[in-house]
């Protein structure tokens, strides 16, 4: 393989490249939904857009590239079934390019620290792999989590060959050298291996002295044997020994051989010490960290660095690893009061994510809401966020659901486990229609729909200008500015060579005005710091673009055989 030459996955009409209008977003104040009592650290601006989700991404772009700081998104699975809220069956190329369209757009909104959540089942996981490995770069590629999303039980219990219960979660950071993810725990059983008990913890340590953690167990409840502890609690023996443990571990231990070579001179010096005077506990304290404690040349382990406090109740812990079983998302049809068949993920997956990788405040984005979980965990979590969702579903299920979120009404999910009671609120946005529409003689017009306010706004979008009209009557003309100096004009009018100079004049000589206008009579470069420009001549460079209604504009041979092309 010659250098030139790179591993990738290929597919019909993978270098086919959408020209997509950059929309702008309109606010409907009657569905935005605030708390009515502000509290500190409350976040208000967290916004929901009802509309094509490629779209939507195009139009958060130029404001949000490089602000997110964490995105999960659970797109169809590509299934070939129609289920209730969405078609999942297309052709395999098409669900290829689909997916690679919003990947890289999802790159870019990404910030330096930033990670990606890919939630995929079995069917396109290989390939989906290879295609983000492509946009984000195999380096970055931190994981394949298994998500056993249910048990084997009921009909699947009878399936024929082996049954299916887990879902794949691909993980992406957008820079590995700049990723600084949190340490997370997981709710593990309880280590065995610990099985000893200082029975005297409150003298000085010098003179512990260590018993079976049975005997201990024992004594506490006044027992005379195992066999009574048994027959007294016939089905919860080991959950009374394990809430011994948890109430006890500062004191229940184990002892395991340590090389010398393994620990400081002092501690070499302990051990020693240890193994010359049998029966005696020596100690070795360490700047910031717990102290080491040895017995009979072993060191004494304690139980209580097994354990976290986890949504809010301590228990035995270990590291999170790649498979995650204990989040099954059985019994969820309650959550968040709102049924979304076969598609609704759980609170407590999505906590996970959120938590491993970012702090409060920081931006969460979901492009496929769904049942609006990523939003209603963030919200809860304290963090910003911003969902897109295209169906009917946005309105009847993720509305309801996050305005129960902010006034404290849901009680389902996360909510006991971190404490939430209400607060902060969201934005709703419908995406705009296309900027363009045909006359009837097949011409390239700005749309009815669009009033002044509207139509300054997307062309400001469309040029690549950040919207911010001046609150100056004096400067009408500043609907934008791309740098401190350079500025636009968007109207709907012709401009006389009058006009025009006298905005040269408004302008001055140290400012540039980009004017985009209905027509105008001058010159070309006739007033050097004015660049004016006509609107049907801009469309006609951008109409394959700017006039598509559609998320993705693909040629004919490559449709699905499907009619319905619309991705949640």
């Amino acid at each position: 393989m010659s250098r030139k030459q790179k591993l990738e996955l290929t597919w019909v009409g993978k270098e086919a490249r959408l020209r997509l209008e950059p929309r702008i977003l309109l606010e409907d104040p009657s569905i935005s939904h605030h708390a009515a009592t502000r509290r500190d650290g409350d976040l208000f601006d967290n916004i929901l857009i009802q509309g094509d989700n490629l779209l939507a991404l195009k139009a958060l772009e130029q404001d949000y590239a490089g602000k997110v700081k964490c995105i999960y998104i659970d797109p169809p699975f590509n299934t070939q079934q129609a289920l209730e809220h969405y078609e999942d069956g297309l052709e395999h190329s098409i669900w290829l390019s689909m997916m690679r369209h919003r990947i890289e757009i999802l790159h870019n909104l990404l910030n330096e620290e930033g990670s990606l959540f890919v939630h995929i089942d079995d069917n396109e996981l290989g390939y989906l792999i290879a295609l983000v490995d492509e946009v984000f770069g195999r380096t970055n590629r931190v994981s394949v989590i298994t998500f056993k999303q249910s048990s084997v039980s009921g009909p699947k219990a009878i399936n024929p060959g082996i049954v299916t219960t887990n879902n794949f979660i691909l993980y992406y950071v957008k820079d590995k050298s700049c990723w600084r993810p949190n340490r997370v725990f997981a709710a593990a059983s309880r280590d065995d291996r610990y099985s000893k008990y200082i029975e005297n913890f409150t003298d000085p340590f010098q003179e512990w002295r260590l018993i079976t953690l049975r005997q201990a167990f024992l004594a506490s409840e006044g027992l005379a044997s195992w066999a009574e502890a048994k027959k007294k609690y016939p089905d919860d023996i080991d959950g009374r020994l394990d809430a011994f443990v948890l109430d006890h571990a500062e004191r229940v231990v184990r002892t395991a051989r340590v090389a010398p070579k393994d620990v400081n001179e002092n501690a070499r010096r302990a051990l020693q010490s240890s193994v010359e005077e049998s029966g005696t506990v020596f100690r070795s304290t360490r700047d910031s960290r717990d102290s080491y404690f040895f017995l009979n040349g072993e060191q004494l382990i304690f139980y209580q660095t097994k354990t976290r406090l986890i949504d809010g109740i301590r228990t035995t812990a270990a590291p999170l690893t790649n498979l995650w079983d204990d989040l099954l998302s059985n019994n969820l049809h309650a959550e968040g009061g709102v049924e979304f068949p076969n598609g609704k993920k759980p609170e407590a997956l999505l906590k996970r994510v959120i938590e491993l990788s970012t702090a409060d405040g920081d931006l969460v984005l979901d492009s496929f809401a769904g049942s609006g979980t990523t939003g209603a965990v963030a919200q809860k979590l304290r963090r910003r966020w911003i969902m897109i969702e295209s169906g009917e579903h946005c309105l009847t299920h993720i509305v309801p659901r996050l305005n129960r979120v902010v006034d404290g009404s849901d009680k389902s999910g996360i909510t006991k486990a971190v404490e939430w009671k209400g607060g902060g609120g969201f934005r709703f946005f419908h995406l705009a229609p296309s900027l363009l529409e045909k006359d009837r003689f097949g011409n390239w017009i700005v749309a009815n729909r669009y009033n002044p306010i509207m139509l300054a706004e997307a062309m400001c979008k469309l040029m690549g200008f950040r919207y911010a009209p001046s609150q100056e009557p004096e400067q009408y003309w500043r609907h934008g500015h791309s740098t401190e100096t350079d500025f636009i004009y968007v109207t709907t009018q012709s401009l006389t060579h009058d006009a025009l100079r006298k905005l040269s004049e408004e302008v001055g000589p140290k400012r540039t005005l980009l004017v985009c206008c209905k027509a105008f009579s001058a010159r070309e470069n006739a007033f050097p710091n004015l660049t004016s420009k006509k609107f049907p001549r801009l469309f006609s460079q951008n109409a394959n673009g700017a006039g598509t209604t559609t998320a993705c504009v693909l040629p004919a041979c490559q449709q699905p055989r499907r009619t319905t092309q619309t991705w949640r």
